[in-house]
C-alpha cells in the first residue's frame, strides 16, 4: 500500500504586510483626526485655542529624574525626544541631579539641610531663638527625613484655630514662605492633616477637619504660591498616626499637625535613621 506523501508546510514570507497594514491604518486615523480638528478650528477660535494648549501641555510635559545608572541609552540628561527639555519654571530648582543611586541619600541630605536653612532665615528670628542659644519661642515647624525623602511638619496650633480649618490670617505670612521655599525646591509634595484623638465637639469629625486642613493648605500653596497642581497631593489621617502620647496636652498638641512630605523617586526608599 503506497503511503500518500504529505504536503509540504506552508512558510508564509509576507507576515510584514500585517505591521505594515496596521501602521498605515493608524496613519490614516490619525490624519483624518487632524483634518477634522483643522476643520473644526475654523469655525471656532476657542477650539484651535483648547487644541494647541492640549497639544503643548502632553509634549512639554517634565520626565521624572532618574539616576544614570538606571538610564537606558546614552544620553544623561532624561530619556525619550525631550532629553533636554528643562521646564518653564522661573526660579532655578534647589534640587540636584543625583548622579547614582548610591549618592541619592547623600543629596536628599543636602537639600534638606538648604531647606532647613531657609526655613530659619524666613520664619525665625532673635525672639524666637535669642543669641545666647536657648529655644524661646516653641517652633511652628520642623522638618525630619522619611522613607522617600523628608517633610515639614506645622503646627496645627499656630495655622487653625480650634476645630478650624481655615488657616489663620496671621500665619500666613510663614505659609507663604514655605510654599516660596517648596516652589524652589521643584519636588512632588504630599499634604497630610493630623489630629490628636478627642473627638471635635463642633460641626466636623476629626477625619473631615483633618481633610479640610490639609485642603486648606493645599489651596492656599496653589492660588497663592503658584505651586503646580499636577505635583501636589492630599490626605487627612485623624488621630491614625499619632507621634506622642495623647494622654497628655502636650502630646496632643504634637499630633495635632500638618505634615508636607518632599518626595523624591518613590521605588526606592532610604532608612530614616542613616
Amino acid at each position: 500500500m503506497a503511503v500518500k506523501a504529505k504536503c509540504p508546510e506552508f512558510e508564509n514570507h509576507e507576515r510584514w504586510l500585517v505591521s505594515y497594514a496596521d501602521m498605515v491604518t493608524m496613519l490614516f486615523a490619525l490624519f483624518v483626526v487632524l483634518f477634522a480638528q483643522k476643520m473644526g478650528c475654523k469655525e471656532s477660535k476657542a477650539a484651535a485655542t483648547a487644541t494647541s494648549q492640549s497639544i503643548q501641555d502632553a509634549l512639554n510635559t517634565p520626565l521624572p529624574e532618574i539616576p544614570i545608572d538606571r538610564k537606558v541609552g546614552p544620553t544623561v540628561q532624561g530619556m525619550g525626544i525631550f532629553d533636554n527639555f528643562k521646564g518653564d519654571q522661573l526660579r532655578e530648582p534647589l534640587s540636584q541631579r543625583y548622579p547614582s543611586s548610591k549618592q541619592r541619600t547623600r543629596v536628599i541630605d543636602m537639600e534638606m539641610k538648604r531647606v532647613r536653612a531657609l526655613v530659619e532665615e524666613r520664619l525665625y528670628g532673635p525672639e524666637k531663638y535669642p543669641q545666647g542659644g536657648d529655644k524661646g519661642q516653641e517652633r511652628v515647624v520642623s522638618i525630619e527625613r522619611t522613607a522617600q525623602g523628608f517633610k515639614l511638619q506645622l503646627a496645627a496650633r499656630h495655622f487653625f484655630g480650634s476645630g478650624e480649618y481655615q488657616v489663620r490670617r496671621e500665619a500666613l505670612k510663614e505659609l507663604n514662605d514655605v510654599g516660596d521655599i517648596l516652589m524652589e525646591l521643584g519636588k512632588p509634595i504630599v499634604v497630610e492633616g493630623h489630629t490628636d484623638s478627642v473627638p471635635s465637639s463642633g460641626t466636623f469629625s476629626n477625619w473631615e477637619i483633618s481633610g479640610l486642613r490639609a485642603a486648606s493648605i493645599v489651596k492656599y500653596l496653589v492660588n497663592q504660591t503658584g505651586f503646580p497642581s499636577t505635583k501636589i497631593s492630599m490626605a487627612g489621617y485623624a488621630n491614625l498616626r499619632p507621634i506622642s502620647q495623647d494622654s497628655t496636652e502636650a502630646g496632643r498638641a504634637m499630633n495635632r499637625r500638618i505634615e508636607i512630605h518632599i518626595n523624591y523617586d518613590q521605588d526606592v526608599g532610604i532608612d530614616p535613621t542613616e
